[in-house]
């Protein structure tokens, strides 16, 4: 294993398993998906026409980061 990759490694899981598990547990509203629908507006029941630029831009980033991550396209 590289050091790149050990420290990615590292970072992944000091960085937000641990963080993100404690959180679970503790206050889900601290987890990484609340505090993103909170930058984003993102609200229970919102219909997709009433999703503002904010919510479009989320989708496409999630969209790239699925394809980058887990199909290697988008390089």
């Amino acid at each position: 294993m590289t050091g790149m990759r050990l420290y990615w490694l590292l970072w992944l899981a000091v960085g937000f398993v641990v963080p993100e598990t404690y959180w679970l547990f503790v206050n889900t509203k601290n987890t990484l998906s609340w505090t993103i629908w909170g930058w984003f507006g993102v609200r229970e029941g919102v219909p997709v026409w009433q999703w503002s630029v904010a919510h479009l831009l989320l989708a496409v980033i999630l969209v790239w980061l699925l394809g980058h991550l887990a199909f290697g396209i988008w390089r």
